[in-house]
């Protein structure tokens, strides 16, 4: 078994003094000289059935020392990690003899790892602010309902008016430019509603008055902003004809309509049911800001190192979480870049200021969490790797969450969770006991003394 021993270095390292047991350091040599034959055409034998002997006149001692360094570095390394309580957040330096390399001997040798730097905390408590409450108003109660007499509206046929702002038509138009059609100018049935200037400004206007049949010509300016560059202050010409004509039909405020959007009964209940969800959305996002703002004053009032490499790492880890969103939209990185006018160096530069912010933020917490004795238990990890793959279970993403590194992550996750919530409620009990009202002391002339404390009552 290795055996390992650690002693810090100034910035932010860490060496562990590794020893390596003559039976791995056979090990390591047994798989090395295992691997180098199967991969070497050696005359007269079958693939990986050289002896060692030959092994070593046909390829070189040298070539089997490296790679049996390589794999008992690897094997040993990770080994003496888990025997310590060190998370590197680099690859170590490793400093070995290969001379010392010898079958049937102990091997020792050193890896200089950097690590979490120390955080020095400042104030993370007793807040300059308090969480901001939001009422929900009665306007906002009859807003949502109003949203859901949309989304039950019908629409009926028009018949006895002309077009009106509001109204949905159906229109088929063509445009020119000089005489000349131009793209995106024309269109057999577009339907729009009345006023919502989904055409250019203005160009809606010209259908008000007009019944199903009529048809109309106008000139039209596009603005100097429109989206299409080409076509920016240019005078066009288009002949409208109105197809269909419809309104919409909102559902009256009666029991059917509340029993179509709600179990409950009467739309006073409905009401009250809105409100009440409303309110727990409201809590939940003021709970949230105010845990947002305890996390921000809890950085700016600490001081930290940061290492290049932690800032370097979580760039490319920005990187890919950007390369992941485009993927999801179907848009590769060089397109983005192209789009966005950037270089990938231009791009690193953006990322390197919320980069390094988001570091800072992950080591306060975390030293936070240590200043608190907050940690995420092994069953809450296993809790939450279930949770992740009930609801995407993809082997890559299984074999990550059961990696010593996963599950770091998620104990990270899991413990700034719980220390952000645990501020967040320490706050609010200390809010609401500071609204209390003092409570009385017996005055002097009524007070009795009191008694001295007896063994029992001790």
């Amino acid at each position: 078994m290795v055996t390992v021993s650690t002693r810090p270095e100034p910035g932010s390292k860490m060496v562990l003094e590794i020893e390596v047991p003559p039976d791995e350091v056979a090990h390591a040599f047994a798989t090395a000289y295992k691997h180098v034959a199967e991969r070497t055409k050696v005359p007269g034998f079958r693939p990986g059935k050289a002896p060692r002997h030959v092994i070593d006149r046909f390829v070189g001692r040298g070539s089997v020392l490296a790679e049996a360094l390589d794999h008992l570095v690897g094997d040993s390394y990770e080994a003496a990690l888990r025997q310590t309580d060190v998370w590197p957040i680099d690859q170590p330096e490793v400093d070995i003899d290969p001379a010392a390399m010898v079958e049937g001997q102990a091997v020792r040798y050193t890896a200089t790892v950097p690590v979490r730097p120390d955080v020095t905390l400042g104030a993370y408590t007793d807040y300059p602010f308090s969480l901001e409450s939001t009422e929900v108003t009665d306007d906002q109660v009859t807003g949502v309902i109003g949203e859901l007499r949309e989304q039950q509206a019908t629409l009926r046929p028009i018949d006895g008016r002309p077009a009106a702002r509001g109204d949905i038509a159906s229109v088929k138009f063509t445009g020119t430019i000089d005489g000349e059609p131009f793209e995106g100018g024309s269109a057999d049935r577009l339907p729009l509603v009345i006023g919502d200037e989904r055409m250019i400004p203005g160009w809606e206007d010209h259908l008000v008055g007009l019944a199903i049949g009529d048809a109309t010509g106008f000139d039209i300016t596009f603005p100097d902003d429109y989206r299409v560059e080409a076509l920016r202050d240019r005078v066009a010409h288009f002949e409208v004809e109105l197809l269909d004509l419809r309104e919409k039909v909102l559902p009256e405020l009666d029991d059917e309509f509340v029993s179509s959007v709600s179990d409950v009964e009467g739309l006073d209940a409905l009401r009250a049911e809105i409100r009440d969800a409303m309110e727990r959305r409201a809590a939940a996002e003021s709970r949230h800001m105010f845990g947002d703002r305890i996390i921000d004053f809890a950085v700016a009032n600490a001081s930290v190192e940061l290492p290049e490499v932690m800032v370097a790492n979580e760039v490319e880890i920005m990187r890919d979480e950007l390369r992941s969103r485009l993927a999801q939209q179907r848009i590769g990185m060089e397109q983005y870049l192209a789009l966005a006018r950037q270089t990938p160096e231009e791009l690193t530069a953006e990322l390197r200021e919320p980069a390094t912010r988001r570091v800072k933020t992950l080591l306060v917490l975390s030293a936070i969490a240590e200043a608190e004795g907050i940690d995420a238990t092994d069953e809450e990890i296993d809790a939450e790797i279930a949770d992740q793959l009930s609801r995407f279970d993809d082997p890559k993403l299984r074999e990550y969450l059961g990696s010593r590194r996963g599950r770091s992550y998620l104990r990270m996750t899991i413990r700034n969770r719980t220390l952000v919530e645990s501020l967040v409620d320490r706050a609010l009990e200390t809010d609401a006991s500071a609204g209390e009202p003092p409570a009385e002391e017996p005055s002097t002339a009524q007070a009795e003394p009191a008694e001295e404390p007896t063994e029992e009552s001790e």
